[in-house]
């Protein structure tokens, strides 16, 4: 069901539509808010850097707090039909493969109202980018920005290497990890500092697993399964026609080894370093022809100094350009989802340009409390699944094999209190309630200017 105006949303069409909106990168994140706003009416132009809609990675995990949002875009059965439903989480002891944890996927999505996902992230973002162009949203590919071609006074952006100057009542940057919109807002370019970790990515083909009957299971039941390692761990998901795993590999903390971008695997070399995991998994790694690695980098947590609006509401920023995330959640793409949803319900709320800087500001105390717990949390799942061998690392084991999950359990996807705040979250609602608290708040305010 797509997206349509409540009482709670009181502006009108004429408002919306004399308002341009644009978004500064074509991602999963952009895209997505370039279709809501335009079901708002509002005018939406989004700047892509890639001259053509290309995606480098491979699968992605959709839970519950994103797919609802899919399903208010009225995209959702698209999306289904290139997706895998899985039906459960199963966590493994990566030498034994000895399982500790089934986690029913099932049930949660009938109590969420939206599955679990797995699909291939350019799936994903084609989809995307083919309703945003049927709603009307102007994209643009070739088109980057430089950080000196960002105007922040007069809400004005020059596009790099062109006489070009694009002029909106809003522009957000959705412009990724390396955003220059935040590096703008800020003053200040972020300090990329290494995690320690990088992630290993595999593609193969369903086919090649389904042909040797030991490895068949994992594409008949396309369940995630995860092996957690020391300091590392292997996830693995059935796509559409494909099969993926992602190796969070230990990695160099030194500066001067980082990378950015992909960079090729020697896989030779890194099946020689599983020889004590599980033989099922590397006969599955033994079925590759080729792998490509991202480092990853610490998150900024209870990030208070960096500004994600600017002072005159020209401005702001979502997903990975505001709140990057480590993927031991499988979270950011979907809290950046949440973001754009949160921040597209919030503008469709205003009856003039003087109210986009209080939305932004709503914005913005919303999703920094939310995402920094996230990203905490992230964090912490990280450090349960990738214990060191030894006691601490038994007695977690002890915990999944024989308790039910309650608050504080390992796995924090199965803990019901996180999980419910986690997949239940409603960014619709979280709008309509803010606004309502807003609003009175706001015409007292004028009552007493008037008097």
């Amino acid at each position: 069901m797509k997206v349509k105006k409540t009482d709670q949303t009181p502006s009108g069409d004429a408002v919306l539509s004399g308002l341009h909106i644009c978004i500064v990168g074509g991602g999963v994140v952009g895209l997505v808010g370039g279709i809501f706003l335009r079901q708002y009416g509002f005018r939406v132009t989004i700047l892509e850097r890639d001259t053509t809609l290309k995606t480098i990675g491979a699968g992605i995990q959709l839970h519950p707090n994103a797919v609802r949002v899919l399903q208010d875009l009225g995209i959702y059965e698209k999306i289904r039909s290139k997706s895998v439903v899985p039906p459960s989480i199963i966590l493994k002891e990566y030498t034994t493969g000895e399982i500790l944890h089934n986690q029913d996927l099932l049930e949660p999505a009938r109590k969420y109202g939206a599955p679990v996902l797995t699909l291939h992230r350019g799936d994903l973002r084609g989809l995307l980018y083919d309703g945003a162009v049927a709603e009307g949203v102007d994209v643009r590919h070739g088109v980057s920005i430089d950080l000196g071609d960002i105007d922040l006074v007069n809400g004005v952006v020059k596009l790099s290497g062109q006489s070009e100057v694009l002029r909106a009542d809003l522009i957000i940057g959705a412009d990724g990890a390396h955003s220059v919109v935040r590096e703008a807002l800020a003053g200040r370019k972020d300090e990329a500092v290494p995690h320690g970790k990088v992630v290993n990515r595999i593609l193969i083909e369903e086919k090649a697993i389904a042909a040797v009957p030991s490895l068949r299971y994992l594409v008949e039941k396309p369940n995630i399964i995860v092996w957690l390692g020391p300091e590392c761990q292997a996830v693995t998901y059935v796509l559409d026609g494909t099969f993926n795993i992602a190796f969070t590999w230990p990695s160099s903390l030194d500066p001067n080894d980082m990378f950015f971008g992909p960079q090729p695997v020697d896989l030779d070399e890194f099946r020689s370093r599983l020889d004590n995991w599980e033989p099922e998994l590397r006969d599955l790694v033994g079925l590759a022809e080729h792998s490509l690695r991202w480092m990853l980098f610490e998150p900024i947590v209870d990030d208070k100094e960096t500004p994600w609006v600017d002072t005159r509401g020209k401005f702001c920023i979502v997903g990975d350009a505001a709140h990057r995330v480590l993927p031991y959640l499988a979270q950011g793409a979907a809290i950046g989802i949440e973001s754009i949803a949160l921040l597209a319900h919030l503008l469709a709320k205003v009856e003039d340009r003087g109210q986009i800087k209080d939305c932004l500001d709503i914005y913005q105390r919303l999703r920094k409390e939310r995402t920094s717990q996230i990203s905490r949390a992230t964090l912490k799942n990280g450090r349960n699944w990738q214990m060191a061998d030894g006691p601490l690392k038994e007695e977690r084991n002890r915990v999944f094999l024989t308790e039910v999950p309650t608050a504080g359990f390992p796995n924090l996807l199965a803990d019901p209190f996180f999980q419910e705040w986690l997949w239940g979250y409603d960014a619709s609602k979280a709008a309509d309630e803010a606004w309502s608290r807003y609003k009175p708040v706001r015409e007292g305010k004028e009552l007493k200017g008037k008097g």
